[in-house]
């Protein structure tokens, strides 16, 4: 905005898209909302979207919190609040709006007020009659300035709530890390028992319990986590939560056993030939082989490679029959800054259970049956990721199954998950910048 006249004409852009949006939610006077439509409408936006638009930023965009300039907001929180009301972008909506310029009203001449004539009120009446008057419209005047004060004042107590923020101690660290949580800005720490949760992006949850804001979590499996601040279901804040590795790791779990992961003593993995863990390691390790198990075969650390340019190229041999293993999972995981890559193939008839992950670009085998996530890696296969500027394509034995482009950026690569069902072999693993040609194989 280079002046003064495309600041207001912005503005009043601005204003109408904040209209439909109050229309489209159901409320069209937003100086009546209360507290919960904005928190509901950031859950609606952030559903539809998939931005996260605070509750305090809507009251600032709605004139809910007043500043001392009009609240203009970026970008990506205009594209989201346009794509709610049904364009694909602010920059659609405005030239929409550009091209529906109304004509200006016609101004109609004022009335001239009546003149009252006191012609049958006696002159000695007419000073008390003007006492009277002036008296009641002090007194209404009073009362409106008072009901506007309180009014205001209501408001403000109402809108100036603190937005509670997550706070991490201590981010990074080795597996397994023991990670300290402070949530801030509140009133008083008794309000943290109205529906607060951290969600630590590990399967686990705490729900805060109003007499703490420190809370604590156990990681002990690397990779690199999501904490989440939660209020009534809708995140709040969001911190990440980094535990890297010294090369490869290798850690079982057991399905429908949630309290416990088994890691597997496998110094020197995939170097000199050693790239797969025997049934035996995994027994050693304290897992019932007998039932369902699953091997995360993990490396994590600042790669230094682009996450939204990259090639990526794994060679692997899914798991052979064995008890617990019917659909032959095999799951690859890309960490990046705020997101993941992932995909997770299962054997043909199995897809139900296959899932797609691009960034915020998801695909759910339970709901919409990728069958094209379908394959038969028992006897080997290859699985390859191609990223160029959020452009995703995804390779299974060479042959292109899915492309989609993303729009949050993953950034940073922070490593790989390779996860198998069952006992699962690691053939070879490459993974390049497109950008920089740096390049990493086998143990990078």
């Amino acid at each position: 905005m280079e002046n003064g006249q495309d600041k207001a004409s912005s503005l009043d852009h601005l204003d109408h898209c904040c209209q439909l949006v109050a229309d489209t939610y159901g409320k069209p006077d937003s100086s009546e909302w209360t507290n919960s439509d904005f928190i509901r409408l950031c859950s609606i936006l952030y559903k539809k979207t998939h931005v996260q638009i605070s509750p305090n930023t809507l009251k600032r965009i709605f004139g809910k919190i007043k500043t001392d300039a009009r609240y203009y907001p970026q970008k990506a929180t205009r594209d989201a609040l346009a794509q709610y009301v049904g364009f694909a972008d602010w920059d659609q909506f405005i030239l929409t709006q550009s091209r529906q310029q109304p004509a200006p009203p016609v101004r109609q001449p004022n009335p001239q007020p009546a003149v009252l004539r006191p012609v049958d009120v006696p002159l000695q009446q007419l000073p008390v009659r003007k006492s009277l008057v002036r008296k009641l419209i002090m007194a209404i005047f009073v009362l409106i300035v008072i009901a506007v004060a309180v009014w205001q004042g209501f408001l403000f107590w109402q809108s100036d709530q603190p937005e509670v923020t997550l706070f991490c101690k201590n981010p990074e660290g080795d597996n397994p890390h023991s990670a300290v949580f402070v949530v801030r800005n509140f009133r008083n720490v008794s309000e943290l028992a109205d529906d607060y949760t951290i969600e630590f992006g590990d399967g686990e949850k705490v729900r805060l319990n109003g007499k703490d804001s420190v809370y604590s979590n156990y990681y002990e499996v690397p990779g690199r986590c999501l904490a989440i601040l939660k209020k009534a279901g809708v995140p709040l804040d969001t911190v990440p939560v980094f535990l890297h590795t010294s090369g490869w790791t290798a850690t079982a779990n057991m399905m429908y056993d949630t309290t416990r992961v088994y890691p597997i003593e496998a110094p020197g993995l995939f170097t000199g030939g050693y790239n797969s863990i025997s049934a035996a390691q995994i027994a050693r390790a304290g897992v019932d082989t007998n039932r369902t198990f699953f091997v995360d075969f993990i490396n994590t650390h600042l790669t230094g490679i682009d996450g939204d340019n990259f090639e990526l190229l794994i060679d692997v041999k899914a798991s052979p029959a064995r008890p617990g293993v019917r659909c032959s999972q095999v799951r690859v995981t890309v960490f990046g800054d705020s997101s993941n890559h992932m995909v997770d193939i299962m054997k043909p008839g199995c897809a139900h259970w296959s899932k797609l992950q691009f960034s915020e670009l998801r695909k759910d085998g339970r709901s919409e049956g990728p069958n094209f996530l379908g394959a038969d890696l028992t006897a080997g296969g290859t699985i390859g990721m191609k990223v160029v500027n959020r452009r995703a394509t995804l390779l299974i034995n060479d042959r292109e199954v899915y492309k989609n482009t993303y729009k949050n950026a993953l950034r940073h690569i922070y490593g790989l998950d390779i996860m198998f069902a069952g006992v699962g072999t690691i053939r070879s693993v490459r993974l390049k910048d497109l950008k920089t040609g740096k390049e990493f194989a086998g143990n990078f």
